[in-house]
């Protein structure tokens, strides 16, 4: 693609992207851009030198020459002058300020806005910089650096051309602020809904589970339907009513070690030999089956069954008649004795 070709491109496609935002959003902006410049760098200079006396007295001459230039509008002219100004002087931000000028006066703005942005570089309080940049920004529809460039050179040196071009380019710039902080706000407005919109379904979330958790809960926590083969769900048995026993139990039952060791325990009644050394479990036993002894009998001891011992005190013997008593009313002497 061509040099013209390009910067063709260029333009068009700014002007393609003002007009997308004229028709989403109803802005009336007094334009008159002018098409980009797309020339090589300009030179400036070495940074590093070390300028001699007779090298600023130079400088200062051709400089005067430069300015003589720009008078006679011999602008290409100038520029060259100014480029040989700076190579004997690189430290002087003025050089490149009104070279920058010349740029200007040529329609090269992305020019002038390189030299600008090094005279700034070496004196932030260049007055001719901000006020050349400026207007190279307004000649690129960038209304809004153009009214802060133009208002900082009208702060730090009022002059009548200054306070002209940015009162050229305050209306556009206010525009574009104002669109763009509206913008801005209904951003910051749609996160915050957003985030609000987040939270609420993360609580619901939470609260379904603990719902959740609540209704599948049941008796000694990690054991809804209660010991297996020894009692049901919510200890229900006699003698193991509520109260602070009861609630000891439960309290227990919610450590992960004493709701593991039990499920082992269950398994295999067996197993309560690896816990004789542990009181939670032993204490634990001990409250939900009274009378427990981990040495003793019963299917968490050696010998027989747990919990059988009463029941084989109160059963009789199936395996001899009641015998009756000689004083008994039932008792009738033969007399055979």
């Amino acid at each position: 693609m061509s040099k013209f070709g390009t910067a063709f491109f260029l333009q068009s496609h700014v002007t393609c992207q003002l007009a997308f935002s004229l028709t989403q959003f109803p802005l009336t902006l007094s334009l008159g851009v002018i098409q980009p410049d797309l020339d090589p760098a300009q030179p400036m200079g070495d940074s590093a030198k070390e300028v001699t006396e007779e090298e600023i007295e130079q400088a200062g001459d051709v400089r005067g020459e430069a300015a003589k230039a720009y008078g006679e509008q011999k602008f290409e002219d100038a520029i060259g002058l100014y480029t040989k100004a700076i190579e004997l002087n690189p430290g002087n931000a003025f050089y490149y300020a009104k070279r920058g000028q010349a740029f200007l006066k040529l329609k090269k703005p992305n020019a002038c806005i390189r030299d600008c942005d090094k005279a700034l570089e070496l004196n932030c309080d260049s007055a001719a910089a901000h006020k050349f940049r400026g207007r190279a920004h307004r000649l690129l529809g960038q209304f809004e650096e153009a009214a802060k460039d133009l208002r900082q050179a009208c702060k730090l040196d009022f002059d009548e051309e200054t306070d002209e071009w940015l009162r050229e380019v305050t209306p556009n710039a206010k525009k574009i602020e104002q669109h763009r902080v509206k913008q801005e706000r209904k951003q910051a407005e749609r996160k915050v809904k957003d985030r609000l919109r987040a939270q609420n379904k993360a609580r619901k979330e939470q609260d379904k589970q603990k719902a959740s958790a609540g209704s599948t809960g049941g008796a000694a926590g990690g054991f809804p339907d209660g010991f297996p083969g020894c009692f049901p769900g919510g200890f229900a048995e006699s003698g193991m009513s509520g109260g602070p026993k009861m609630a000891e139990m439960l309290g227990l039952m919610k450590d992960p070690e004493v709701a593991a060791a039990m499920q082992d325990i269950l398994a295999n009644p067996a197993n309560i030999s690896k816990y004789v050394s542990n009181p939670k479990i032993i204490n634990l036993m001990k409250q939900v089956f009274p009378g427990f002894d981990p040495n003793g009998a019963g299917p968490f001891g050696p010998g027989a069954a747990f919990g059988q011992e009463k029941e084989e005190k109160d059963t009789p013997s199936d395996s001899s008649e009641p015998k009756t008593k000689k004083d008994s009313a039932d008792f009738v002497d033969d007399g055979l004795d």
